[in-house]
């Protein structure tokens, strides 16, 4: 269970913040939820403390997993995406939502070597921009450091 003021992840969405517990009446049955309010907009969520499991709601990675995901993003050997736009597209969008980052850091790693063979569509461009974002964000914040660092770092680690 998380607190009031734990900085968490909700997948797909991003960085958020715990600012409250409260209960809310649904169809007439007492729920307890967290109010959760994204870091970079004004948008805010009430997630009921029994679906955390179901929507993924975790904590930010630690250093260790931070490494992981850097590993990830050095991968010499990348298998490319087979099959029709449609079931890329598909799959693509599940691996953004699965709030694994090292789901994630495949996916923007894949998509990048993609991106130096051919230009993406503007529907990879999309998924693309919103993977680097949700890992630079995590990583900067996992690691105290700002998102341009991270970011240049990640170019550094996919071209070599």
């Amino acid at each position: 269970m998380f607190k009031i003021g734990d900085v968490v992840v909700y997948p797909g969405c991003g960085l958020g913040k715990i600012l409250d517990i409260k209960e809310k009446v649904i169809e007439g049955k007492p729920i307890k939820t967290y109010i959760f309010k994204l870091l970079d907009s004004e948008t805010h969520f009430f997630i009921p403390l029994d679906s955390v499991q179901k929507v993924g709601l975790r904590p930010i990675i630690s250093s260790n997993e931070a490494q992981k995901v850097y590993l990830i993003l050095s991968e010499k050997e990348i298998t490319l995406p087979n099959g029709n736009w449609n079931k890329r597209y598909r799959e693509y969008t599940e691996r953004l939502k699965s709030g694994d980052v090292c789901i994630l850091a495949r996916l923007l790693r894949e998509l990048y070597e993609v991106s130096k063979r051919k230009p993406l569509s503007y529907g990879e461009k999309k998924i693309f921009e919103r993977a680097k974002e949700l890992l630079v964000k995590e990583l900067a914040f996992c690691e105290r450091c700002s998102e341009e660092e991270i970011e240049k770092k990640l170019f550094l680690l996919m071209e070599d």
